[in-house]
This record gives C-alpha cells, sequence and structure tokens, in this order.
C-alpha cells in the first residue's frame, strides 16, 4: 500500500520552505493507522518523518543544523540590540 506524504510548510532557519509530496511504500496496518488519525497526529508525523529524511539525507546531523540555528538566532539577536541584561530580564518575568 502507499501512503502519500503530504509534507507540510514548515519554518527553517527563519525562513518558509516549499515543500514537495512524495509517496512511500509503507506496510498496510501504518497506511491505514495514517489514513484513521486525526489531523494533529497526522501533522505530527510529517514533522518526524521530515526531520528524520532530512537527517538521512542532507548531509548534516541534526546537532550540526540546531548548533547553525542557534548561531544565526543569537547573530540576529545581537543585531537587533538584544542583550544578555534583556534575556534575564524576560526570564524573570516568566516567574
Amino acid at each position: 500500500m502507499v501512503i502519500d506524504l503530504i509534507i507540510v510548510n514548515l519554518i527553517v532557519q527563519g525562513q518558509n520552505t516549499k515543500m514537495k509530496a512524495i509517496s512511500i511504500n509503507v506496510p498496510p496496518k501504518i497506511a491505514d493507522a495514517f489514513e484513521k488519525a486525526d489531523e494533529g497526529s497526522k501533522r505530527k508525523a510529517e514533522i518526524y518523518i521530515n526531520a528524520w529524511l532530512t537527517d538521512f539525507f542532507g548531509g548534516q546531523s541534526a546537532n550540526e543544523r540546531l548548533f547553525s540555528i542557534m548561531s544565526q538566532a543569537t547573530a540576529e539577536a545581537k543585531a537587533n540590540g538584544f542583550n544578555e541584561a534583556e534575556f534575564y530580564k524576560l526570564l524573570k518575568t516568566d516567574e
């Protein structure tokens, strides 16, 4: 049985990335479970599958991508005037 994986638009490194739909063969039980799942569960499965495929085919480990995104976010925050004092102020307001 073939299940269509409609990979949703995800925000990757601060940019909207257009996705393409793919089809893969899976056991009938998996296809049936996916087809019967609620939309939230389908979305969660699609995100996990997308992450796994990105890791498998991406040529960059998940940790490398995470640290790259964190470095970019830090640089962007600093460029926009966000500093350590503001960070601690935000942490204090969440208590």
